[in-house]
């Protein structure tokens, strides 16, 4: 085995592993819209124009070129399974996390019932509140809510505890939030609700790319995320256990039943952008072996190591801004400093609208919106007055720079 381990991202390999940089656009915009989508790594497009360009048809059957393009769908679903260190048959991918929450709630049907109470929280994505919102409206559960802290913007355990009882069916909250970014201690809410016999739906869109999940480690009910956030495809991505899938009224055809990663399939995904996830395997063995050498291990512990540098990078980067924007008129919606919160940013501003920073930004070809962010409900609890205008969100990826930062520090300065 060779070691030559890095104790940092090597920022310029991790730059030439994504062809957009190689573009004149992308190469001249600071971009921090990455909450919103990242990047796509360059394996996972050339699986993706590999599918389309050579076998864009049915797959599966005799023929090689529909056996090819199964098989390559295949090697898709393996890949994001080895890369989570779960079985195939615990994989969901669907269209996006928003339709997947929506499938999910639908199955829960099989035992939430008229005497069943779902909780979920205000600091989350609204799809992981209206499907649950809806379920509960469909069967005649009570609906309750795990309000934040409005000083803090935080969730907190005394809050949920005073909230389970013996019909709680399922708690539904965030890893970390798109607003806030704060690391919700999930391992704790599982522990909770495990000794309540409650089941735990996890929303990772926010977390996963910054932190990649480790299910075996959390062992939750249900986990999702999003890979076009993780420099992937326009997916979404549901772990699910065997034990919850237990519960759960399937929701694919009949004749499909027997298939494990089928019962959640409502309807199949895009099979190019299956095949293509085998590209996120392939980049993270990758970015593996330039930081750590060659060595047995699994693409699961693999991506959890990297995942770690990426990480520190990114932490570096977001004190390097908050740091740079202390004595700005500014405030943060969450913590002012790194301990405890994910590189995700959200601040407004006592002189300017959160559209016009956004605007000014722009100009200097640094991207990073303004608005609610699909957390409205978030927001009004939170204070904020103008949801529409809502907050500046400066998101990070760990493919960011020193200089993305310091331009956006600038920027922010010359504004104020």
């Amino acid at each position: 085995m060779t070691d030559n381990r890095l104790n940092q991202l090597d920022l310029d390999f991790v730059r030439s592993c994504f062809p957009t940089f190689e573009e004149p656009l992308a190469a001249k915009t600071a971009f921090f819209e990455n909450a919103g989508g990242s990047y796509v790594a360059g394996a996972v497009l050339d699986r993706l124009m590999h599918f389309y360009r050579v076998n864009k048809v049915q797959p599966y059957g005799a023929s090689e070129i529909l056996s090819s393009a199964g098989n390559q769908m295949d090697a898709g679903r393996q890949g994001m399974a080895d890369l989570l260190g779960i079985d195939t048959a615990d994989l969901t991918l669907g269209a996006s996390t928003t339709q997947n929450f929506n499938t999910l709630a639908f199955a829960c049907e099989g035992f939430v019932t008229n005497h069943s109470e779902v909780i979920v929280t205000d600091q989350d994505h609204e799809a992981n509140i209206g499907a649950w919102e809806r379920l509960c409206e469909r069967t005649g559960a009570t609906l309750k809510v795990w309000t934040i802290n409005q000083d803090t913007a935080e969730l907190e355990l005394e809050t949920l505890s005073s909230l389970l009882t013996s019909n709680t069916a399922i708690v539904c909250m965030t890893h970390s939030s798109n607003i806030i970014g704060t690391i919700n201690p999930v391992e704790k809410v599982i522990e909770l609700c495990r000794a309540n016999g409650t089941r735990v739906a996890i929303d990772g869109v926010s977390f996963a790319p910054h932190s990649w999940p480790d299910i075996p480690t959390l062992k939750p009910d249900a986990y999702c995320f999003s890979t076009y956030k993780t420099y992937a495809t326009h997916m979404g991505v549901m772990f699910t256990s065997e034990d919850f899938r237990s519960l759960l009224t399937p929701q694919c055809h009949y004749f499909n039943r027997g298939y494990a990663n089928k019962l959640l399939d409502g309807a199949g995904p895009d099979h190019a952008s299956i095949a293509a996830l085998a590209g996120l395997g392939e980049y993270f063995n990758a970015s593996h072996q330039h930081h750590f050498g060659n060595n047995d291990l699994s693409l699961y512990e693999q991506a959890q190591q990297i995942s770690a540098l990426m990480h520190a990078h990114e932490t570096d980067l977001c004190k390097r801004l908050l740091d740079g924007i202390a004595d700005l008129p500014l405030h943060i919606v969450g913590r002012n400093h790194t301990e405890g919160r994910e590189a995700n940013i959200a601040l407004t501003s006592s002189k300017l609208s959160s559209a016009e920073m956004s605007k000014y930004l722009a100009t200097k070809d640094i991207a990073a919106g303004n608005g609610d962010f699909y957390a409205l409900r978030l927001l009004e609890k939170a204070g904020i007055k103008d949801t529409d205008d809502g907050v500046l969100r400066v998101s990070f990826a760990h493919y960011n720079s020193t200089d993305d930062v310091d331009r956006v520090v600038d920027a922010l300065k010359a504004c104020h």
